[in-house]
C-alpha cells in the first residue's frame, strides 16, 4: 500500500471515530438530524464533482501549514460549502482554517487561543 494512500486511509478512519463520538455526545434528535444532513450533503456535493475531494484539500493545507490534522467539520453555510479545519502546528500553534470547499481557497485562519 503507497504511503499517501495508507495517510489518508488512517486520516479517514479517524475522522469517522471522532465522527460516530461527536454524535454519540450530542443530545436531541436535531443535532443528530444536522450532522446527517452535512453528510448527506457533503457526499452528494463530493459525487457531483461540486466539491474537491478531502484529499485534495489537506494535500493543500498541510503543505502550506505542515502539523497534525485535529479536526475537519463540513458545513453548508447558506450554500458557500465550507471544510472547517484545525491543525496543530510543528510550532505548536493550533490554527482554525475555512476552505472553501468548491476552490479549496482558504477564507479565513485564525489562531487559536
Amino acid at each position: 500500500m503507497p504511503l499517501p494512500f495508507a495517510r489518508y486511509a488512517l486520516i479517514s478512519l479517524c475522522l469517522l471515530a471522532a465522527a460516530d463520538a461527536a454524535v454519540a455526545d450530542r443530545k436531541g434528535g436535531r443535532d443528530r438530524d444536522r450532522y446527517d444532513d452535512d453528510q448527506e450533503r457533503a457526499w452528494q456535493a463530493r459525487r457531483s464533482g461540486e466539491i474537491l475531494p478531502l484529499d485534495t484539500i489537506l494535500n493543500n493545507v498541510l503543505r502550506a501549514y505542515p502539523g497534525e490534522l485535529l479536526k475537519i467539520e463540513f458545513d453548508d453555510d447558506d450554500g458557500e460549502l465550507i471544510y472547517e479545519i484545525k491543525i496543530l502546528t510543528r510550532r505548536g500553534i493550533v490554527l482554525e482554517m475555512e476552505i472553501d470547499a468548491r476552490t479549496g481557497r482558504i477564507l479565513e485562519i485564525e489562531e487559536d487561543d
